[in-house]
């Protein structure tokens, strides 16, 4: 071996490189390493409080910013101090999560509410309640590419059923078995990337300031950064005016110009540039450069590149796309046409997702003069995402991410975007909504509330008046006639007429000493006994006999019970005075 080849690479800041390995080893997340060639994991410091360190490799900790704090060290992210936000590791902005929208302020986020769907009308996948004409409107003219292509739509899903444009967009599995060309992007040891481009059995590959403008240019974290020694697929989404077509086989022009023509000029420059060919048969790219002699492959090479110019693109138009964790999109870009992230669409279902680089993407794209051509996105967290086309917010792409260990139901990844397929791949629409409140429906059952009040009041009426009945004082005629006479007139000389007031035994028991009138003690052993009032104004001689023939029967039957005890007492003193003559004879 080469000195050169045993020289140990120095360790970048973020990383460091144990002793008898030539793999450097990120920091991980939670800390950063501020100097370059360290050798163990010691030499990673935690982030410190009100900083964050949300990736591995980092040289140094991010501030969190004046919305957010962080009391502790060796975190990963920062707290937002308001409800409803979630912290966006990629700029430290505190922004509203799903199901939450900003306030009138700005400065704060409250829950979102939904309308009722009543009378028949079914909710889309932005929320909004629409019937079967609404429905159509909708999905005709905003939709479906043109208005003979709407089909009808999916009230469970909120989806427009629009059908397939004719061509290998339809074809379903037939569309993979003609020339494809997969990519797949390589994170070398050194941090480098490379990428392979594998084409009728044939395997090219890229690497070196190439690929700086495609996946390093774009917004967002560089891919190998924190992933060495990891291969990715990338898949390729072109956004043009129509939508987002997820190509099935072919190149975009902008990737082919990754690729450019090989000639003997360019065999001979190869020392100074970072393109790599591989013949068939080769697994590994070689990590050196490739110097190409024979001009059997200059040809080989030359025909292959000339087949993937004439291949034309196919792809489906605004797929739904099944992805395992680690896959790439690669989408292609221009100022008019760019992906962005649909937070309100109810399909979203992971409400920590960082969708900074979606806004720093708008930004170049219209602030920098020379705008990147090219976007990476990266999914390391499962769940259902939903990007609209920044041209027509209609367009959408769906992406569902499976997690660890994950298949998708078909080899894709993307589909067309028809209930079957979406259903399949595990999309569904979010249920837990926040609905407004329903005032037509409460100011009903208010009102039916104050009916039944008031029927219950009415009965209660007519049960008193006719109903069961109630032990209540009798106000006698006499009574009242007595009020304008003065009893005392009409007594004898040296007598006086006093009136007694006699108290129910019911008000009795309620009056308490501290009353304001003092109870006397013979009048509360007399009390007024309704149940035994007589009603003189309905009083008859057969009333008065009954009485006296109740007096009777009850006298009659009380002297029987006093002769009984009379006779048994007499008995007993008998048998006493007969004892007492037995002991006085035997003395």
């Amino acid at each position: 071996m080469s000195q050169q080849f045993l020289e140990r690479p120095p360790c970048q800041p973020g990383f460091y490189c144990p002793l008898g390995s030539f793999i450097p080893v990120p920091c991980p997340k939670g800390s950063y390493g501020p100097a370059a060639g360290a050798v163990s994991i010691d030499s990673c410091l935690k982030c410190p409080p009100h900083h964050y360190c949300p990736q591995p490799g980092l040289p140094s900790s991010l501030p969190c910013g004046p919305v957010a704090q962080q009391p502790l060290s060796g975190q990963d992210t920062c707290v937002c101090l308001g409800h409803g936000q979630t912290f966006q590791t990629s700029d430290g902005r505190c922004l509203c999560t799903i199901g939450y929208q900003p306030t009138n302020t700005g400065d704060a986020c409250a829950h979102k509410l939904y309308d009722v769907c009543r009378d028949g009308k079914t909710r889309t996948q932005s929320g909004d309640c629409l019937d079967r004409y609404q429905w159509s409107l909708h999905c005709r003219q905003q939709v479906c590419p043109s208005a003979e292509d709407y089909r009808g739509y999916d009230g469970e899903l909120g989806l427009c059923v629009c059908r397939e444009p004719p061509g290998r967009a339809a074809c379903g599995g037939l569309c993979r078995r003609g020339p494809a060309a997969e990519l797949k992007l390589r994170c070398k040891s050194s941090g480098e990337m490379e990428l392979m481009c594998s084409f009728d059995s044939q395997v090219m590959g890229v690497s070196g300031s190439v690929l700086q403008t495609v996946f390093q240019q774009s917004p967002g974290t560089p891919l190998c950064n924190s992933h060495l020694n990891s291969s990715h697929a990338v898949y390729i989404v072109q956004t043009t005016e129509a939508g987002f077509l997820g190509l099935l086989s072919g190149l975009p022009k902008e990737l082919q110009q990754l690729f450019p023509a090989t000639t003997q000029q360019d065999t001979q420059s190869s020392a100074e540039t970072d393109v790599l060919w591989e013949l068939p048969g080769v697994e590994n790219i070689s990590h050196s450069r490739i110097e190409m002699n024979s001009s059997s492959t200059k040809e080989n090479m030359s025909d292959v590149k000339k087949d993937m110019r004439e291949t034309s693109v196919t792809g489906v138009l605004n797929p739904t796309t099944c992805l395992h964790l680690g896959d790439v999109l690669l989408f292609t870009v221009d100022t008019r046409h760019f992906p962005q992230y649909d937070l309100d669409n109810l399909y979203n279902t992971n409400s920590g997702f960082d969708w900074g680089a979606f806004r720093q993407l708008k930004e170049e794209l219209t602030l920098s003069w020379t705008p990147p051509s090219f976007f990476t996105l990266v999914f390391s967290q499962p769940g259902v995402y939903a990007f609209m086309l920044s041209s027509d917010q209609y367009k959408h792409l769906y992406v569902r991410v499976m997690p660890a260990g994950g298949q998708c139901y078909e080899p894709g990844p993307f589909f067309p975007t028809i209930p079957r397929h979406v259903t399949r791949v595990g999309i569904s629409r979010r249920r837990n909504l926040l609905l407004r409140p329903d005032w037509l429906s409460t100011g009903g059952l208010l009102f039916g509330a104050v009916i039944i009040l008031c029927l219950c009041v009415a009965l209660l009426i007519l049960f008193r008046e006719y109903g069961w009945p109630e032990k209540e004082p009798i106000r006698a005629r006499y009574r009242l006639l007595q009020l304008g006479y003065n009893m005392d007139d009409y007594s004898s000389k040296g007598s006086r007429v006093i009136s007694l007031r006699k108290i129910h035994r019911n008000q009795q028991a309620r009056m308490t000493q501290d009353s304001i009138q003092p109870v006397c003690g013979d009048t509360l052993e007399d009390f007024w006994d309704y149940e035994h009032q007589v009603d003189l104004e309905a009083f008859s001689s057969n009333t008065f006999y009954g009485l006296l023939l109740k007096q009777s029967l009850s006298v009659t039957t009380r002297l029987g019970q006093l002769t009984t005890e009379a006779c048994s007492s007499l008995f007993r003193h008998l048998l006493k005075v007969q004892r007492f003559k037995g002991l006085t004879s035997t003395w």
